[in-house]
């Protein structure tokens, strides 16, 4: 395991625009360490054996991206919300965001009534956007605890994009900031539509490990200030518009949303 303060933001890391997430690291290393506080100058990037749940438990995690489902859950205790990214997603409020509910372009589906029965593909399964969102989405036209008439898990958003475009999934759930870095950088996308989208939600969160947690006004300050001293051409390719500190306590809609399809006899698997 890496000793010493780690980080990383692996959720939008996408290899076409690495080098932006390495300079939007670094200068919220910069900002830490000109108040002080250790900081790695490199991010965690998984490999060699080790995922991203190596990362969100380090126990000396100073900042990370994770999923709103995963601080719900699995992370509940273990983690302290400091804010999250601001996309700038339409229809949300600054630092929420959405997913889009994707099918082929020629599919003659409407609505999502219509996919009653056919194949969905989601990222995996500690994923908000790709199966919390999806959960809550179907719940409502569920019977008997189904709707689908299957449920794949793919790995990657790209992955399920690329699932319904070549026909091996019909319907995905894309959190939107991936839909659009495919929209930058995967020609998947041009073989599919938006069919819906769904409700608005906390952003993906910024955490810190417990064991950090007294440092979170200096961490929230640092952040705060290497977002809005970035340039343009490394805001432009990330869709980074600012950053919105916030507690733990917003990410429980995330809880309330699965109890309530689990109330209506939904499974919290799609």
């Amino acid at each position: 395991m890496v000793t010493g303060p780690v980080a990383g933001l692996p959720m939008y890391d996408w290899p076409e625009v690495r080098a932006e997430v390495d300079a939007l690291w670094t200068a919220i290393s910069d900002h830490l360490a000109a108040a002080g506080v250790e900081a790695p100058t490199s991010l965690w990037r998984s490999g060699g054996g080790q995922t991203v749940t190596d990362l969100w438990t380090h126990p000396d995690l100073l900042i990370a991206q994770t999923c709103g489902l995963p601080v719900v859950g699995s992370l509940a205790g273990r983690v302290e919300v400091l804010g999250a990214l601001d996309h700038g997603v339409e229809g949300c409020e600054p630092g929420d965001y959405r997913s889009v509910l994707v099918c082929r372009a020629d599919d003659p589906a409407v609505d999502l009534a219509d996919f009653r029965g056919r194949r969905a593909v989601f990222n995996n399964s500690d994923s908000q956007s790709g199966m919390g969102a999806l959960v809550a989405a179907v719940a409502p036209l569920a019977v008997d605890g189904r709707f689908f008439g299957e449920v794949v898990e793919s790995g990657a958003h790209r992955a399920s994009i690329r699932a319904v475009a070549e026909g091996r999934a019909d319907l995905a759930t894309i959190d939107e900031v991936s839909w659009r870095l495919g929209l930058d950088h995967e020609p998947a996308v041009d073989d599919l539509r938006i069919l819906a989208w769904t409700d608005p939600t906390p952003g993906l969160p910024l955490v810190t490990g417990w064991a950090n947690g007294g440092l979170r006004d200096v961490l929230n300050a640092a952040i705060s200030e290497a977002v809005a001293g970035l340039a343009v051409d490394i805001r432009e390719p990330l869709h980074l518009y600012g950053y919105r500190p916030r507690p733990t306590s917003d990410y429980e809609v995330i809880a309330q949303r699965l109890a309530a399809a689990a109330a209506a006899g939904y499974p919290t698997a799609a």
